[in-house]
């Protein structure tokens, strides 16, 4: 993805190659009236890796910051 993207566009772009930290960093860096696309693997519950296949789910990742938010927790 950052092939595309000229100079100026790579200085203000964050890459983190983690999913579950890049979906707590774009949680916690919302603003209230920001939207969050969280795409390409939301219907699969499991990340595969080097071939083996780990449970990992994008909803249970959003619903863990949801509640640790409630309950005042800091990220």
């Amino acid at each position: 993805m950052m092939e595309g993207l000229d100079e100026e566009m790579k200085r203000r772009t964050l890459r983190i190659t983690s999913r579950r930290d890049a979906i707590r960093t774009a949680c916690t860096m919302a603003m209230p009236s920001d939207v969050i696309l969280i795409a390409g693997k939301g219907h699969e519950t499991y990340q595969e890796v080097n071939g083996v296949r780990h449970h990992f789910s994008d909803i249970e990742e959003v619903e863990k910051i949801i509640e640790g938010e409630k309950g005042g927790a800091t990220h």
